[in-house]
Parts: structure tokens; C-alpha cells; sequence
């Protein structure tokens, strides 16, 4: 188990300061939403953590690991940090099947046929292996998303409102699959969202982005940040 520690995080993104001295403590084998109304810097965020961007100065590290430091001159390409990710988008590969989708994310990892198959019906897609991205509902496709994400045996797990889209009785199963499947993450699972109903299914604790900095919060919702 690891804990994920920012530490003094400053991110620019196009001119603009997004993140100014983030400092926060993610718990390990927890489920942490992520609270903060558009434009705060939540997705940088998560972004940063996962090496899709660098920040200007600070440090990221998981557990004794450092995954960013300015000062030491660290900063572990993506592919190496083992952080899962379900992006808004979710970003699958089109011309895939969905075990195909697990096998090539989980193969540094040793994942093999069997057990790509296996982690294909833990998340409720028995049948559905062979089938690609466009043959597959909006609530499959999240499924798989989260299957991919899962494959690599993650560190941390990073969502970035993936459910926006998907209607109340596919979200509903959707929240069940997620607290069914972060406990087999070692260090956090970060749900970033700004949609109350996400937070109240998915938060164990909660922290705020707001102006760049992050803090601890309880139920920041009932201010009707949307």
C-alpha cells in the first residue's frame, strides 16, 4: 500500500497558472473524489500525475518512488509509472477488440490470455471479448475503458469524469464497478468530477481545487459548485 504525496506543484499551461504550490496527501486504498468546478485544474492534475505534462516545479511521488522532482531532475516518462487513467474520452483504440485492449496494456505486466479474459468478465463484459469499441454500448465502453486501466496492475488509479455521459441506470452499475474493482489498486483511486451524484456514490474522502490549491473537504457540494 502507498500513499500518492504532491508536493509544492506549480503547473503553467499555456501562459496561465493552473496549479500554484499544491500540497496534498492521497491515502492509499482509497476512493478520493476529486472536487472542483470547470477550469480548476483538476484534469492537470491528473495529467500530471500520470507524466502527460510537466510541471514547473515540485514533487510527485508514490510511496519511497519518486515520479516528478524539478530539483532532482526526475521525471518518469508515463509508460514507466505505472498510473492507470480512464480519460473523459476514454481513448480506445477503435480498431481492437476489447481483450486485445487488456492484453497490450497488461503485457508489461505478464498479464497473460487467460487472465485478460478474466479481468474482461470481472467487470461485467463476459462475451464481449472479441467485440471492438464501436460495437459496444456507452456503458461497455466504459467497462472496457476501466478494464484497460486495471490491466497494468496500477499504483494509483486516476478517473476523469469518464460517467458525464452515460444515463442514471448504466451510471448506478458503473459507481458498483468502481467500488468493486479500487480495492485491487495499491495505492489511491482519484475520481475527478464536479457532479454531485458522482461524489456521494464514489467518495471515501474528498478534496477541493479551487484557484490552484488543494485542500480537504466535506460534502463541498451542498455549496452547489455546479
Amino acid at each position: 500500500m502507498s500513499d500518492l504525496i504532491v508536493r509544492d506543484l506549480v503547473v503553467e499551461r499555456n501562459g496561465r497558472l493552473v496549479l500554484d504550490l499544491c500540497n496534498a496527501e492521497f491515502a492509499a486504498a482509497q476512493r478520493i473524489v476529486l472536487w472542483g468546478p470547470s477550469g480548476a485544474g483538476k484534469s492537470t492534475l491528473l495529467n500530471a500525475i500520470a507524466g502527460l505534462i510537466s510541471p514547473r516545479s515540485g514533487t510527485i511521488q508514490i510511496g519511497q518512488r519518486l515520479f516528478f522532482s524539478r530539483e532532482k531532475r526526475i521525471d518518469v516518462p508515463p509508460h514507466q509509472r505505472n498510473v492507470g487513467f480512464v480519460f473523459q474520452d476514454l481513448a480506445l483504440w477503435p480498431h481492437l477488440t476489447a481483450i486485445d485492449h487488456v492484453c497490450l496494456v497488461g503485457r508489461a505486466v505478464g498479464i497473460n490470455r487467460r487472465e485478460a479474459q478474466e479481468l474482461i468478465e470481472s467487470v461485467g463484459l463476459h462475451g464481449f471479448e472479441k467485440r471492438r469499441p464501436g460495437e459496444l454500448s456507452g456503458g461497455e465502453q466504459q467497462r472496457l475503458a476501466i478494464a484497460r486501466a486495471l490491466a497494468q496492475k496500477p499504483s494509483v488509479l486516476l478517473l476523469d469524469e469518464p460517467f458525464s455521459s452515460v444515463d442514471g441506470r448504466n451510471k448506478e452499475s458503473l459507481y458498483k464497478l468502481v467500488r468493486e474493482m479500487s480495492p485491487l489498486v495499491a495505492g489511491p483511486t482519484i475520481y475527478v468530477t464536479h457532479h454531485a451524484d458522482d461524489a456521494m456514490a464514489l467518495a471515501e474522502s474528498v478534496m477541493t481545487l479551487d484557484r490552484g490549491k488543494l485542500a480537504r473537504a466535506v460534502r463541498p457540494w451542498e455549496s452547489r459548485v455546479e
